[in-house]
């Protein structure tokens, strides 16, 4: 009895029943038709209808299949009704793709870039710890879903059995490490793509800032959704994109605005200092006064006659609030404006440049809500 369908079969099926059709799409059987002839009989499990519609979305998604389904008014059916849904579908056809793995042809891929790969070890550790995290997410025939949606080639790799089972995920890892360039190709693309987010699933906040940390202390860097080579980070923490852009993303406009390309072209400091430029300019433009830094600051939130209010001067709250923030306005001025405009610039590391930008982000937010005074 049948327990579950196979990729490279379904493939296989197709390739042969295309041939008699000419090598044109197969437009005289839908889906359960070619379900039912793949089996050798009909199919009348459930489950094997529901993993049937898998594999041909994994091999749609992969870029192996095409086939088009009929347009039906209820919503998920391939879901809620995979026996119906198999029915609506037709048109099989291969892709290039698709006939290269049901052949069995490789293509060959170019050697790896030198400056992406030059033969360093992957730490086994860290892709145990890889693959202890995507386990723990997923079961025994999910993570080979996983894998292949992921563009692993898990059905290629020799070092694994033939029925596509596996272990662990590292020894799938293990096993892409041994295969060569190709093989350590795939590897560099699935777990850089694993810690940038671009995969269905991927690592908690703090794993991933522990692994990039680890992986930069022997010299691997996460660049566009792969691990590249670079000179090992000693002694100093790793800035990780993805990390950057979440925390840029959290900052008020304005300050996105003035500081964004800098602070992404590595110029920290001077990021800094555009954004405390623009609180600046902002005060000036809504209160219209002359001047500039901690005098403007002191004069637009000065507890006798404001041009900016922030809370009810008639109470003791309000006139708190108002003193508080004057002086957090006068002294971002002071401490951050004022001697990046006069002294050469010093280098600061990312967290301190996100939290001078915080500062200066809140600065913001407060002016959004600032009641202008009447002269």
């Amino acid at each position: 009895m049948r327990k579950r369908w196979d990729n490279i079969e379904i493939l296989h099926a197709i390739d042969r029943i295309q041939e008699r059709y000419g090598g044109g799409p197969v437009t005289g059987m839908n889906g359960m038709y070619l379900m039912d002839e793949i089996n050798g009989g009909q199919v009348t499990e459930p489950n094997l209808w529901r993993g049937f519609v898998q594999e041909l979305h994994i091999a749609r998604d992969l870029g192996l299949l095409t086939f088009r389904a009929d347009s039906n008014p209820r919503p998920n059916l391939a879901d809620t009704d995979p026996y119906y849904y198999l029915q609506t579908l037709s048109n099989f056809a291969l892709t290039v793709s698709g006939q290269d793995r049901a052949r069995g042809t490789r293509i060959l891929l170019p050697l790896p870039d030198p400056d992406e790969d030059d033969g360093r070890p992957i730490s086994s550790l860290i892709l145990q710890q890889v693959g202890e995290a995507i386990e723990a997410n997923y079961s025994r025939e999910q993570l080979v879903t996983f894998l292949r949606e992921s563009e692993v080639p898990i059905d290629d790799l020799p070092a694994l059995p033939a029925n596509g089972r596996i272990d662990t995920v590292h020894s799938v890892f293990i096993a892409l490490d041994q295969w060569g360039s190709e093989g350590r190709r795939a590897l560099r693309c699935f777990v850089g793509s694993w810690l940038d987010d671009r995969l269905v699933s991927g690592p908690g906040d703090e794993l991933r800032s522990s692994l990039i940390e680890q992986l930069a202390r022997q010299g691997w860097y996460v660049q566009d959704g792969r691990l590249v080579i670079g000179e090992p980070a000693r002694g100093r923490r790793v800035s990780w994109p993805v990390l950057r852009d979440a925390r840029l993303a959290a900052l008020h406009p304005e300050i996105v605005s003035a500081s964004e390309g800098l602070l992404k072209s590595g110029h920290r400091t001077a990021a800094v200092f555009e954004a405390a430029k623009a609180v600046n300019n902002r005060v000036k433009a809504m209160t219209r006064l002359p001047g500039d830094g901690a005098g403007l600051m002191g004069q637009a939130f000065s507890s006798d006659k404001p041009r900016l209010r922030l809370g009810d001067l008639s109470t003791a709250t309000g006139r708190d609030v108002q003193d508080g923030y004057r002086f957090l306005f006068m002294g971002a001025q002071q401490a951050i404006r004022n001697p990046a405009a006069h002294e050469p610039f010093g280098d600061i590391d990312d967290d301190e440049a996100f939290e001078l930008l915080g500062l200066a982000s809140q600065l913001m937010r407060r002016l959004d809500s600032a009641t202008r005074a009447l002269q």
